[in-house]
């Protein structure tokens, strides 16, 4: 949830943001601190066809790579042994 926030001056000449939850209105504040997973989400919703394509396309190439890895380990788990004595 979107919080207001304001500059507070330092002693040493800095400023400092600090949070204000009393102010629920955050378009009159000068600062508004939103959390990482509001955001995220947001531009998730907001995410147009070829975007989502192309977040598709690579999902498809990690699952193709672990299913290629995975035959690899299956094929060479299912070798038979050859006899060295022969």
């Amino acid at each position: 949830m979107p919080v207001c926030a304001r500059a507070v001056a330092q002693p040493d000449g800095s400023l400092l943001l600090a949070l204000d939850p009393a102010v629920t209105d955050t378009s009159t504040c000068a600062y508004v601190v939103e959390t990482g997973g509001e955001t995220g989400w947001l531009q998730l919703s907001n995410l147009d066809i070829p975007g989502a394509e192309v977040i598709a396309a690579y999902i498809a190439g990690v699952w193709a790579i672990a299913f290629g890895f995975k035959a690899v380990r299956q094929f060479l788990l299912t070798l038979p042994e050859s006899d060295s004595n022969e």
